[in-house]
């Protein structure tokens, strides 16, 4: 009876290591979430993401909703941490728009 009891005492023990080791697991999660999640210091998800929304809505009709339509991917694009896919959505944007992408940013992709 003795190592009836012994066992059931441990139960909680085992229990509880098997929870922090799922807090810790979650927690690693959380920390090496993509860095797109973390922070959005990438370029081409907000210096060349600002210039195409800037460029498409100062354009009329429908080169306007195009360039929006391309801008509005981009930034999905952005949040799903594909930079060089949101990219060439936010090239296209200022290609309709008829405005050349910014030599700074231009400079920043030749990195």
């Amino acid at each position: 009876m003795s190592y009836q009891l012994s066992s059931f005492r441990r139960f909680p023990t085992a229990f509880a290591i098997v929870g922090a080791s799922a807090l810790a697991f979650a927690g690693l999660m959380v920390s090496t979430a993509p860095a797109h999640a973390q922070q959005n210091s990438d370029y081409r998800c907000s210096g060349l993401a600002e210039q195409a929304h800037v460029a498409a809505n100062g354009v009329e009709g429908s080169k306007q909703t195009s360039a929006r339509r391309f801008v509005a991917t981009g930034k999905k694009m952005c949040e799903a941490g594909d930079e060089r896919a949101a990219a060439k959505q936010f090239r296209a944007a200022l290609k309709v728009a008829g405005v050349a992408e910014a030599e700074s940013d231009a400079k920043m992709a030749s990195r």
